[in-house]
């Protein structure tokens, strides 16, 4: 009652409201934008390949692989605006994804995104320390906590009250916009939420909620081994600075330390310089095999001319794909085990916790931009070769000129299809650092129960 008739109860509900409605409407906003221009990529990228004069053009020019947007990007934004969106496919360089939300519009790398994983992580989070750094040692210093204590109120069911009650409050700010926002996501046209998609957005909520709980107890934790509020609420913002702050950044510092790896410019000059080496040998290859089968005009010999180019060619791009994929390979590794320790020291910190698992059931983490990029990897042989039939089958013998622009014929091109992360997948891939999350809840409620049985209310 006393946090519910409090002005910090209705500025809390307030600035919830208008924040967390704000990022629904910017999530909602950004998804219909990137689902419209991915749909318009992939149509101009058809009619861009329908449009090429031969498939030797076509095949250098390469095919457009767009990765579509996730509708629980709507929630948590994650990595999507930093990673790339699209890869180009072609017959001689690796792919490589590229042109992110950032490139396209830099804005929103300078003020970043608004989303309910932001509000969550930064609002919420300071809220449960406003309602909690004086919920023990604000009562001792007005002198509340003793005249309570003076009558037959056992400590335990005095702390246990103060954290149902303190908690339920801080949840109502945080429930009714929440509610609010997901109906208003269900009601546009444009957004399919599908089973799968519900209970993702489900467990999204529990693990914001479990979030704000540790931050919830953290507090009470401070509060009752502090004698004046003006130090507890001191202490509770120097660490939530060094849980939301200083410890991602030290993480990511000390792996970069540990495990060093190529630049990106390295590992493009080794590709580049096995790309000229295989070329200047199948070339090399090319001139033998005429060399030993001269031109004599005939229909067989064009027949085996194609066959012969074909096997050179297919050849050198083998070789292309394996050595690319040696190096790269290479450098994935050390990039994974440099990614993975980063992750593993920041988790030190339930907020980089709470993160890695929203974006993982949102499916806006690094996990997807692997799996997309994987998915591509695969295409690319199977398009190239594709490629290198057409185009020497398309060969012209009579060395006559045309005018007449012909359409390429596309009905076998093979299609590219990306398969999205099972919930299953999903759910393992979090539970570390949903148990990690429940640790720290855990001892952080277990260290302010047993500080206030032993508390000095004088």
């Amino acid at each position: 009652l006393d946090n519910i008739t409090s002005p910090k109860f209705l500025v809390t509900f307030i600035l919830c409201l208008i924040l967390i409605l704000l990022s629904f409407y910017t999530g909602i906003n950004n998804y219909l934008i990137a689902l419209k221009e991915h749909q318009t990529a992939v149509e101009l990228n058809e009619k861009n390949l329908e449009s090429q004069s031969n498939y030797a053009t076509l095949a250098g020019l390469g095919t457009k692989i767009n990765k579509p947007p996730t509708v629980l990007s709507t929630i948590v934004d994650g990595l999507e605006g930093d990673l790339g969106r699209v890869a180009t496919v072609n017959i001689a360089f690796d792919p490589k994804p590229i042109d992110s939300r950032f490139n396209s519009n830099p804005v929103f790398a300078i003020f970043g995104v608004l989303d309910l994983n932001f509000v969550v992580k930064i609002v919420l989070s300071l809220f449960a320390i406003l309602f909690t750094y004086d919920a023990i040692v604000g009562e001792k210093e007005k002198g509340t906590l003793k005249l309570t204590l003076s009558n037959p109120v056992p400590r335990d069911k005095l702390i246990l009250g103060k954290t149902i009650g303190g908690f339920l409050s801080l949840m109502v700010p945080f429930i009714i916009p929440l509610l609010i926002g997901i109906l208003i996501l269900n009601l546009y046209p444009s957004i399919n939420l599908k089973g799968e998609d519900w209970i993702r957005l489900v467990l999204i909520c529990i693990v914001f909620i479990l979030y704000i709980s540790i931050f919830f107890t953290l507090g009470l934790f401070i509060s009752s081994r502090t004698s004046r509020s003006s130090t507890s609420f001191l202490v509770l913002l120097f660490t939530w600075v060094l849980f939301v702050t200083i410890i991602p950044k030290v993480a990511v510092m000390t792996a970069g330390q540990i495990y060093r790896i190529p630049s990106i410019h390295e590992v493009n000059a080794q590709k580049d310089a096995v790309l000229q080496q295989i070329n200047r040998e199948a070339q090399q290859e090319v001139r033998k095999f005429l060399n030993d089968n001269p031109n004599d005009g005939t229909k067989e010999w064009q027949t085996k001319f194609r066959d012969g180019i074909k096997e050179i060619q297919q050849k050198a791009t083998e070789k292309i794909d394996n050595e690319n994929a040696r190096i790269e390979a290479n450098f994935r590794g050390k990039q994974t085990r440099q990614r993975q320790l980063a992750i593993n020291i920041s988790r030190i910190s339930p907020t980089s916790a709470m993160s890695f698992a929203v974006m993982s059931l949102a499916r806006t983490g690094i996990s997807r931009h692997e799996d997309f990029f994987n998915a591509v990897k695969a295409y690319k042989p199977v398009w190239t070769k594709w490629a290198n039939d057409k185009m020497i089958d398309d060969i012209n013998f009579s060395g006559q000129q045309t005018d007449q622009k012909r359409k390429l014929d596309l009905s076998d091109m093979p299609r590219f299809s990306f398969k999205e992360e099972t919930l299953g997948k999903s759910i393992k891939r979090i539970i570390p650092d949903v148990t990690i999350m429940i640790a720290f809840l855990i001892l952080f409620f277990v260290l302010a129960f047993i500080s206030f049985l032993k508390y000095d209310v004088r």
